[in-house]
């Protein structure tokens, strides 16, 4: 399981690289579980995320997250090193290369302009790291 945790982080992060993620935010628990006790909160954070008043409080709060994922993701993907160690080094690369573009953006949709480079240059390349990693390991 531990071996997977560099690509569980990728597959997180990328949803919140989604365009959705504001708009679709709790919607199972909003429209399908329909919780009276969490719905008022879940609501209030909604509008808030939503409202350009209190959007940037949120951004930061996003930011935050997935930089830090990046961070752990750039760590970890040098347990995969023994496989392709340029490849691994290039995850790193690009990640703090996105991590520094996260930190810079404005708005919501700069960092959902991002979601196809993260796929592309990290998502991908640890899962492919993954699997030439699980093949070595199983000999």
């Amino acid at each position: 399981m531990q071996e997977m945790e560099p690509l569980a982080l990728c597959i997180v992060t990328q949803q919140m690289f989604d365009r959705s993620f504001r708009t679709g935010f709790c919607d199972n628990t909003l429209l399908r579980d329909r919780d009276p006790k969490m719905e008022p909160a879940i609501m209030r954070m909604k509008r808030e995320m939503c409202s350009g008043m209190t959007e940037r409080k949120f951004l930061d709060g996003h930011k935050a997250a997935i930089v830090n994922n990046l961070d752990r993701i750039t760590a970890l993907v040098a347990r995969y090193a023994r496989a392709d160690v340029h490849a691994a080094e290039a995850v790193a690369r690009n990640g703090r290369d996105i991590m520094r573009n996260v930190l810079a953006a404005e708005s919501f949709e700069e960092i959902s302009g991002m979601e196809a480079e993260f796929k592309s240059k990290i998502t991908l390349a640890v899962y492919e790291l993954f699997v030439r990693h699980s093949k070595m390991t199983q000999r």
